[in-house]
């Protein structure tokens, strides 16, 4: 297993176009795939209601919700982009001829949660049809400059967040500073 080097540069937000691509032959696998599996088995779910598939319908109905929550997901919210572009003034998320774009100014909230090889991104709190999207960086075409530009960009964003606030030198933190002795005691005399 390798490691990244996580202390390159960071890429500047003002790019002028950056195009980060999912390998093809893994986003065929791991999202068109089984997309495609979910859909053949939300079928199957079906056809256990009607006495058509030997399956119990308890189980039919559990393995249904989850098939079609993970089909709404692939082709429907676009939750697992194909292609990620980054200009100076948008970011955009596409797959399967579809495009959701968001203006970097009329971004309110930008959330990165970071997990091995994959970041989870929200978009101004995302819903069900665009604003979520599952990045694995670890196999994207220069995915370590992506996860970076990610991290630069929610800083940017909220730079008042917890963690912001970790990123930044101790001894630039405004909220972490303590009252020195005698600042203490004035408080108490008082």
């Amino acid at each position: 297993m390798w490691r990244r080097d996580f202390r390159k540069e960071v890429p500047p937000l003002e790019v002028l176009m950056k195009q980060y691509v999912y390998e093809p032959k893994r986003f065929f696998v791991s999202v068109t795939f089984t997309g495609l599996f979910c859909i053949v088995i939300c079928v199957a779910c079906i056809g256990a209601f009607f006495d058509l598939v030997p399956l119990p319908r308890g189980i039919a109905a559990i393995a249904g919700i989850v098939a079609t929550y993970q089909v709404w997901n692939t082709f429907i919210a676009l939750a697992n982009p194909q292609v990620v572009t980054i200009d100076d003034k948008t970011i955009r998320f596409s797959a399967y001829g579809r495009t959701d774009s968001f203006a970097l100014a009329d971004i309110t909230t930008f959330s990165v949660r970071e997990f091995s090889g994959k970041r989870y991104v929200r978009i101004n709190g995302g819903s069900l049809f665009q604003g979520r999207y599952w990045l694995q960086t670890a196999c994207i075409e220069n995915g370590d400059e992506l996860e970076a530009w990610l991290a630069d960009f929610e800083y940017r964003v909220d730079p008042h967040s917890l963690k912001s606030q970790a990123r930044r030198p101790y001894h630039t933190r405004t909220s972490d500073k303590r009252p020195n002795k005698q600042q203490r005691d004035d408080t108490i005399d008082k």
